[in-house]
């Protein structure tokens, strides 16, 4: 019975070690989209300096190579709220394929490579 309490207290500290590495992962790839933004001229002119509230995985596909994916944000900024967009590499602060979705149901692009996005009338982008 003691070696099996001594694996168990092995199994969860190596679970909790997992999770805190995950976490700290979500939370400095949350920190880099939100420099990402903040350095885009277009998130200045709408919503000001904006700050990430949610961050999820979006239903559309990547459309970078790999070792990046596509992330759906609702941003708040200074001047209001709303939902972007974009693919996302860990220890990079540059935007690919990113998308700003007013709350009017305007979408605007905000890298060139989403303008032929936004041009086509992809409605449901940012879900």
């Amino acid at each position: 019975m003691k070696g099996f309490l001594r694996i168990l207290r092995y199994l969860v500290l190596v679970i909790a070690v997992v999770a805190i590495f995950f976490t700290w992962q979500w939370y400095s790839l949350k920190k880099e989209a939100e420099a990402a933004f903040n350095h885009n001229p277009v998130i200045e002119q709408y919503l000001g300096k904006v700050s990430v509230e949610k961050m999820g995985l979006s239903v559309f596909s990547a459309q970078c190579p790999s070792g990046c994916e596509h992330y759906l944000m609702k941003l708040r900024g200074e001047k209001g709220s709303a939902m972007a967009v974009s693919d996302l590499s860990k220890g990079s602060e540059e935007l690919s394929y990113a998308i700003l979705c007013l709350p009017g149901g305007e979408n605007i692009a905000l890298t060139k490579d989403a303008e032929l996005i936004v041009a086509n009338g992809r409605e449901s982008a940012c879900q």
